[in-house]
């Protein structure tokens, strides 16, 4: 199986559990010179799944804020129009810890 193949099997799986979860998504949205993986327009975040050469991610992800210590500059462009964040996944994470570290971030989205 190529890389993109499993990438999009992954990505779809991830738009399945977002769905699953009540909440619009679109895959691979165009921002300026970049292609997300998913956007959440509602929640104004994104959803990058990233394989192992990207960078270091937790098990359980990575939200890149406006405030976060390091910023790419294609995180940087992103947040201008997705202010709550990029949430970078690693390509191997389970259903289970990926629905919970992202409905707690809805919380802290929140407030």
């Amino acid at each position: 199986m190529s890389d993109i193949t499993y990438f999009t099997k992954v990505q779809n799986m991830v738009e399945r559990w977002i769905n699953d979860m009540g909440f619009k998504v679109r895959s691979e949205v165009d921002v300026e010179n970049y292609r997300v993986d998913l956007a959440l327009s509602e929640l104004e975040m994104v959803v990058e799944i990233d394989g192992p050469s990207h960078r270091k991610i937790k098990p359980e992800g990575n939200l890149v804020t406006k405030e976060s210590a390091k910023i790419s500059k294609r995180d940087r462009i992103l947040l201008e129009y997705y202010p709550n964040g990029v949430f970078h996944i690693p390509v191997d994470i389970e259903e289970e810890v990926f629905k919970k570290v992202f409905l707690d971030l809805l919380e802290d989205i929140n407030g």
